[in-house]
């Protein structure tokens, strides 16, 4: 007869998310020795086994004599027990006891209802921004390791019980191990937002307001963990205000002429002018530089349409707000094999179409120098008419740009060797900067003050304030006062296009409208109204 092993007692457990779960005691058939199996579908690990520390004897031969056995030691059978107990609670075997900050992020185990457990759930959904998941998770589980003072594990504390206190004492632990405010202030936006929209599905995380939750904003968040991010950034706020050197550096127009002149006549610095012209002309980020295409020119289609059905225009048109932001770079996926998965929605949402830059004298034409740069040098009405050199990048960086001849084949481009719908490496460009900064005399600033710069000189213009220019950017008003305002008086009294002109309506009346206007006018005056 063959020795005893396999599984010999099981306890199937009610399902959890539509998903089998057991525990199970078993014995090994190499060794012989007995474990307790957890098996939880519904978790990303789904199994999870634990030794008991004690050998099947030799002379056991069965399964049900293996079981007879281990009853002998109650201490083993209490402890299979009080998992299963455990289990049927949510908690997931051994998660008291794992070290937090050695085991991998991914096999972490939290309470059901924890703070822990809503965040593993929100980083293993496929919502939220996937950009802060990547920055902040690390710091956000260091911050679930931590343990205040006469509480349990941050991770381990269910999220109803959440209160001002317990945020208090996690940031002074963490700050008193030196730890930067920025990265606390990140690892609470993450953890802030995973237990919002754990609470909005309470069955799978077993999250729920509790009576320490303030009131919800606009957003909807009301936590412990969101109001001590808002004290933090007050506490950032005044460390940056204290700081001379956190405050933007715009480049001067002197500087901006310099710089220009060096993109314009050092060799290894030409091929990336038209770059540089894109970022200082239109103030976008760099990602939405990058992710521009030729259907977003809109000086180049008649009617100033986007699409790829649109004709060529006669004449280039490419003055004013001829350029069109609506998608940037995904820099997690930027060499997705799938062209579609390179690129992502703008930031915030905020599609925008720029005024161009007026405030550099001898170079108000950079974007169409930058536009006419990237172009072929033959066949630009073809190219233009081609659907396939539509949808390429504008940019496409040395040696592989649109400036090259375009073969054709039956009337449409070949070039299959290239992929030109391969964004940029944007540090690359950063590193050029340098060299570029050196040759202009300039003090080197980070490529991004391109678009403080943009923002700095379109404001002093005087035409248009605060509120117009943060349209253009794509930003909030609230956003770029509290980024610029403090370097430049930017009105607060704005002009914005499209404000409605009583004067102007007036004008444009018929006579019957005017009659009509104050008779209705009389009428309102005459009931007091």
């Amino acid at each position: 007869m063959a020795p005893a092993s396999g599984q010999i007692h099981k306890v199937d457990l009610p399902q959890r998310n539509g998903k089998t779960r057991s525990v199970a005691i078993e014995v090994e058939s190499n060794t012989r020795n007995f474990r307790i199996r957890a098996r939880d579908n519904s978790r990303p690990r789904p199994v999870v086994a634990r030794g008991l520390n004690l050998r099947c004897p030799a002379d056991v031969y069965d399964k049900e004599g293996a079981l007879n056995f281990l009853k002998q030691y109650p201490e083993k059978f209490v402890l299979f027990e009080g998992i299963v107990e455990e289990m049927k609670e949510g908690y997931w075997m051994g998660e008291l006891t794992q070290d937090h900050v050695k085991r991998q992020t991914v096999n972490k185990i939290y309470p059901y209802g924890t703070t822990g457990h809503a965040l593993r759930w929100y980083l293993n959904e496929d919502i939220g921004s996937e950009n802060q998941k990547r920055l902040y998770q690390k710091e956000a589980f260091q911050l679930m390791a931590m343990r205040p003072e006469g509480h349990e594990i941050f991770g381990h504390i269910p999220a109803e019980d959440l209160n001002d206190e317990i945020m208090g004492l996690i940031t002074r632990e963490w700050i008193g191990q030196g730890k930067a405010w920025t990265t606390l202030r990140g690892a609470y936006a993450l953890i802030s937002r995973s237990l919002n929209v754990a609470a909005a599905y309470p069955r799978p995380t077993g999250v729920r307001r509790g009576e320490y939750w303030g009131p919800k904003d606009r957003e909807g968040r009301g936590n412990p963990v969101n109001q001590e991010r808002k004290r933090i950034d007050r506490v950032i706020a005044e460390n940056r205000f204290k700081d001379d050197t956190c405050r933007p550096k715009p480049f001067t127009v002197e500087e901006c002429q310099r710089l220009i002149k060096a993109f314009k006549t050092v060799d290894c610095l030409k091929p990336y002018y038209p770059l540089f012209a894109l970022l200082l002309s239109t103030g976008s980020r760099p990602g939405e530089v990058l992710a521009l295409k030729w259907t977003h020119i809109l000086g180049l289609w008649e009617g100033h349409q986007v699409g790829t059905e649109v004709s060529p225009a006669k004449k280039f048109v490419l003055t004013g707000r001829p350029v069109f932001f609506e998608f940037a770079v995904f820099q997690q996926k930027r060499t997705h094999l799938d062209p579609m998965q390179r690129y992502k929605n703008i930031k915030n949402g905020c599609l925008h179409q720029p005024e161009l830059n007026r405030f550099i004298p001898g170079s108000e034409n950079l974007f169409e120098e930058a536009i006419k740069a990237c172009l072929p040098s033959r066949n630009v009405q073809k190219c233009l008419s081609n659907d396939e050199f539509r949808r390429r990048l504008v940019f496409q960086g040395p040696g592989k740009g649109a400036r090259s001849d375009v073969s054709w084949r039956d009337g449409k481009a070949f070039e299959e060797s290239s992929d030109y719908q391969l964004p940029f490496d944007w540090h690359n460009f950063r590193r050029y900067f340098m060299v570029a900064c050196e040759y202009a005399n300039v003090p080197y600033r980070r490529p991004y003050n391109l678009r403080h710069t943009y923002v700095t000189h379109m404001c002093t213009l005087g035409e248009y304030g605060g509120r117009q220019v943060a349209s253009w950017i794509g930003d909030t008003e609230k956003t770029m006062r509290a980024r610029y305002l403090g370097y430049v008086n930017i009105p607060m009294n704005d002009k914005v296009e499209g404000a409605f002109d009583i004067s102007t309506a007036i004008a444009s009346m018929s006579a019957a409208e005017k009659a009509q206007l104050m008779a209705t006018l009389a009428t309102s005056m005459a009931s007091g109204d």
